[in-house]
């Protein structure tokens, strides 16, 4: 007896240490993809404060002498405030209306029901299996036709709504009980007032998360504002850094500043905005 018990014993941490060196190797693991991806923004962070000269011949990844002349020099020859304006104006337009239009589609598709609303909301998101460069001509014929051309509104109108966000809220709506809503209309609550004071409270999570995908997506987006937007007054912040090449060939720590400035907006909204990302994918059921 006391044998059977010593082997179960054995057993039993043979099987916590196993268990433990599993756990040890995933965490492992997970460190170092962490470490690469993190590095090269520590490398870009501390390389947009040092000097040409320590940059491009220094050993040491702390800048040995801080200065702040890449910034200065970017910020009053680059065009860099302007098109962080226009940049900003056209994240915050977009994230908006996509958050409020995929709201509101979402709801229809997931609470209404009505013809043909399964087949329609199929043909909707087949437009997501169409690459953009079949429509790049026709949208921008459409946007010059419309006096749009050269102008943030072009760049804005076209994407004033999103198939992904739709699928996003949908996905999340139909986790709503629909008693809570037939109760409201039982009260004689209106469609708008159960939206605005039903729906859209209890909908936090994922469109917090939708409106980080959409402002990161629009704040990146740098092939259809290339198109569009012709003019220095008028471009974003991804059309003015790949501009810097062209400014300063080899100036590494130029590019290293310009980057920054256009990373941190985006690193400062998902760290307010972590939570309620997290927990609007989590509850969606989808991957990040």
């Amino acid at each position: 007896m006391k044998s059977d018990n010593t082997v179960t014993i054995s057993r039993y941490r043979m099987a916590t240490l196993i268990e433990q060196a599993r756990f040890a190797l995933i965490h492992a693991i997970l460190l170092a993809i962490a470490f690469v991806s993190v590095m090269p923004f520590v490398w870009m962070f501390f390389g947009s404060f040092k000097s040409y000269v320590e940059l491009t011949s220094g050993e040491s990844l702390v800048p040995l002498a801080w200065t702040v002349d890449n910034y200065r020099a970017i910020l009053f020859r680059a065009n860099f405030p302007q098109a962080f304006w226009n940049s900003t104006i056209v994240s915050l337009i977009v994230t908006g209306c996509v958050v409020l239009t995929s709201a509101a589609a979402a709801y229809v598709f997931a609470k209404y029901r009505f013809w043909g609303k399964e087949q329609l909301f199929i043909v909707i998101l087949s437009t997501m299996m169409v690459p953009f460069a079949v429509v790049l001509v026709p949208l921008y014929v459409t946007i010059a036709d419309i006096g749009l051309n050269n102008k943030l509104g072009g760049v804005i109108v076209p994407v004033l709504f999103s198939t992904f966000g739709i699928f996003l809220m949908r996905q999340f709506l139909e986790g709503i009980p629909s008693d809570l809503i037939d109760a409201g209309r039982i009260d004689g609550a209106s469609e708008w007032w159960i939206f605005s004071r039903i729906i859209i409270p209890l909908s936090t999570a994922p469109m917090a998360a939708l409106a980080v995908f959409t402002f990161l997506f629009n704040w990146d987006n740098f092939l259809w504002p290339l198109v569009v937007l012709t003019s220095p007054k008028s471009q974003t912040l991804p059309l003015v850094l790949a501009g810097l090449r062209s400014l300063y060939w080899e100036r590494y720590d130029m590019w290293a500043a310009g980057s920054m400035l256009t990373v941190a907006p985006v690193m400062l909204l998902y760290a307010v905005a972590q939570k309620q990302f997290i927990r609007g994918i989590t509850m969606t059921g989808l991957k990040a």
